[in-house]
């Protein structure tokens, strides 16, 4: 019986290598590319694959975006990331929501081939620099990114609107359902997406919603 694959990223050259290096693997089959997340949620209406190699950062709508998406909408399509990023807040964020591997864009076609066999079987699947981060992640002692007076002067430059998205961010609504829910259009949602990423200095969703939880802000 075949996996079916799908590869999501968004330099076509990187699709054709991936493509390349997996068609001749018999068990593989490739049902689909696309090149960001909203144009893969499209295609996959009417055939989901049973996995994923999903890029992170992607125009329109990114990877992590796209997964939660799709774990909201087909929760049995699994995901691997498949990535440049090896940072430890893209990496528990992934995880968080719903993605079963994360491995790194050097990895060779042995130890993807392994990563695909592994989730296929309903198993993680971490590559091993990612391991190492994981790892040394656990053995740090956990810190605050920010003292009291600066998260609050944080706090304090947020506007309204910002913070009514944000809130409505931590329930797991995306862009698109914000934009909907408030008669906004999507590209203003966006902006305050970043807006609010660059007022509390984080860089993904997940660290903005803990120093919302944080701070009482949600």
């Amino acid at each position: 019986m075949s996996i079916k694959l799908f590869v999501v990223d968004d330099h076509p050259i990187f699709i054709d290598g991936i493509v390349g290096l997996l068609k001749d693997i018999p068990e593989f089959e490739i049902i689909g590319t696309a090149n960001n997340g909203q144009e893969f949620l499209d295609k996959i209406k009417n055939a989901q694959p049973d996995i994923v190699l999903m890029d992170i950062n992607m125009p329109i709508m990114d990877g992590i975006e796209a997964t939660h998406e799709l774990k909201n909408r087909y929760p049995k399509v699994k995901v691997i990331a498949l990535t440049m990023f090896n940072d430890i807040r893209f990496i528990k964020e992934m995880l968080e929501i719903g993605a079963k591997g994360y491995v790194l864009k050097n990895i060779n076609k042995d130890e993807l081939t392994k990563a695909i066999h592994t989730v296929s079987e309903g198993k993680p699947f971490l590559d091993s620099a990612v391991q190492e981060k994981v790892i040394s992640d656990i053995s740090s002692p956990e810190k605050d990114d920010f003292d009291d007076k600066e998260a609050d002067a944080m706090v304090q430059n947020i506007t309204s609107r910002e913070l009514e998205i944000l809130q409505l961010i931590a329930l797991g609504m995306t862009s698109q359902d914000i934009s909907q829910k408030l008669f906004i259009s999507k590209n203003t949602v966006e902006t305050h997406r970043k807006n609010l990423l660059a007022k509390f200095n984080v860089k993904n969703t997940a660290s903005l919603l803990k120093f919302a939880y944080k701070k009482g802000l949600v």
